[in-house]
């Protein structure tokens, strides 16, 4: 198997100022300050630091801040209800945190406000980008990535395959919360595991796409990776594209696939980064060789292109002879297959449109109403949903179908921007580069401009192809506004 190479992607770590000003994540008093009206504050950073270039035997201060590794160790450093702050650049190796706190007092580890902290697992030679430990702790905004070209494995064997990448975050704690990371050209992008306590994990906001690599037979590493059996785990708000494999990937062989609570995600388009057209795989899937009980599927969209995989999107239930529980899908929106596999005691479906059809065990499903299932996509028309970022009061998120293809859509962001307050929007494609709009909400509807944003290409192969690109069909965009008081 040999696929064209393409020259590393050269990351600009630290931006000039002009394109610090025009990423999506910057939000500092000269970004908004054509707003007319008073901005909300900028919250102070307070607590323990932590740099790329801090000492393990420093005081922690913004003065004299520590390294992230010594600042990460469960050793009375940072404490309950501490805020870990990491000061801007690039984390270079792997890390692991043993920070433990209370349920009344949790401890958060954030980037300064408004500034890109990266986590470069490049030269690694073992471990993850970042593995979570410990418990009672949120972590918030991170980058985690790696610069490695070596994607094209030997084998379809994880423990053979020759592959040098790495993975993004691996979460091994509980009561844990992983908020608006970006994970992206890992092995796989956030991973969750199972431990058997009264778990109560979250992944919440993450934007997750080309991690993975291909095999000689399927590709590899899914965006996340998860099990589940006590407390219920949350998966929401998640925006989950491209990569090697699946997306939000529920599986396991001998372990537990209990509680699942997977909300307002968007995902789609998963394994379009293998050069192979044929390697398109789900985009969520719920399933194994182990019963799936009690599971939420709720608010999601979907999107996947036609073609000879065309049946891919949500799937529930894996193995043929597995007899699942029960599960209630509800108030979701997508615009791809949904498939059931297995044996099913209940699934509940209500308020749901599915433009692919539904396959396999479909009088498992009982009809709740409300729901519309057809076997293609519409072919005029637009649906459009808006969100709010629950973590971040600058930030929000918009989905646009765009059934009819026109150049701009007009998009009412009235329940999310005030009158006088500056905003910028970024396609997901790219969101530390320009804006593909910005200006001061005046109440009027915005028009976002349609495909003008090239896909993002997974680093060493040329893998996103042209019939991969929604380009005006369909759109994911981050809204960062300065808020007014």
């Amino acid at each position: 198997m040999s696929f064209t190479a393409i020259s590393p992607i050269i990351i600009s770590y630290l931006l000039s100022s002009s394109d610090t000003n025009q990423a999506f994540n910057t939000y500092d008093t000269s970004t908004f300050s054509n707003s007319t009206c008073k901005p909300l504050d900028i919250e102070v950073a307070h607590g323990i630091f932590a740099s790329p270039d801090g000492k393990p035997t420093a005081k922690g201060t913004r003065e004299d801040p520590l390294d992230l590794a010594t600042a990460l160790k469960n050793n009375n450093i940072v404490k309950d209800g501490d805020t870990l702050w990491l000061m801007e650049g690039v984390y270079k190796g792997t890390y692991t945190s043993e920070l433990r706190a209370s349920e009344i007092a949790p401890i958060s580890v954030k980037p300064m406000p408004g500034k890109r902290v990266i986590i470069d697992t490049t030269d690694a030679t073992s471990g993850s980008g970042l593995r979570i430990n410990g418990y009672w702790t949120n972590y918030y905004g991170i980058e985690v990535l790696s610069r490695d070209t070596n994607r094209e494995g030997i084998s379809d064997n994880y423990a053979t395959d020759g592959i040098t990448l790495k993975s993004g975050v691996d979460v091994y704690g509980t009561k844990i919360k992983v908020i608006n990371f970006i994970s992206h050209d890992n092995s796989g992008g956030i991973n969750s595991w199972f431990k058997g306590d009264d778990e109560r994990g979250e992944l919440y906001g993450n934007i997750i796409y080309n991690n993975g690599w291909t095999s000689p037979k399927r590709g590899h590493g899914h965006a996340i990776y998860t099990q589940n059996k006590n407390g219920y785990k949350k998966l929401y708000n998640n925006i989950i594209f491209f990569g090697f494999a699946t997306g939000i990937h529920a599986y396991t062989e001998g372990g537990s696939i209990d509680n699942f609570d997977i909300q307002d995600n968007v995902w789609f388009l998963t394994g379009a980064s293998d050069p192979r057209d044929s390697q398109k795989k789900d985009n969520c899937l719920v399933g194994g060789f182990q019963p799936v009980h009690n599971l939420l599927i709720k608010n999601n969209k979907g999107y996947q292109s036609y073609g000879s995989w065309h049946h891919r999107g949500t799937r529930i239930g894996y193995g043929g002879d597995i007899y699942n529980a029960d599960a209630v899908i509800e108030g979701n929106y997508l615009a791809e297959n949904f498939w059931v596999r297995g044996h099913w005691s209940s699934i509940k479906m209500k308020n749901t449109k599915i433009f692919h059809g539904v396959d396999d065990q479909y009088d498992d499903i009982s009809d709740f109403g409300g729901n519309t299932i057809l076997s293609t996509h519409p072919t005029s028309g637009k649906k459009i949903f808006v969100s709010k970022n629950a973590y971040d009061s600058r930030r929000a998120r918009v989905i646009i179908y765009n059934y009819d293809e026109d150049e701009n859509v007009s998009v009412d962001l009235s329940s999310v921007l005030k009158v006088g307050e500056a905003y910028r929007i970024h396609s997901v494609f790219d969101l530390f580069g320009r804006a593909v709009k910005e200006g001061v909400y005046t109440g009027s509807n915005i028009s976002i401009p349609m495909g003008t944003v090239k896909p993002p290409q997974p680093n060493g192969l040329n893998g996103i192809s042209e019939d991969d690109d929604p380009k005006k069909k369909f759109g994911v965009f981050i809204v960062t506004h300065a808020g007014c008081k």
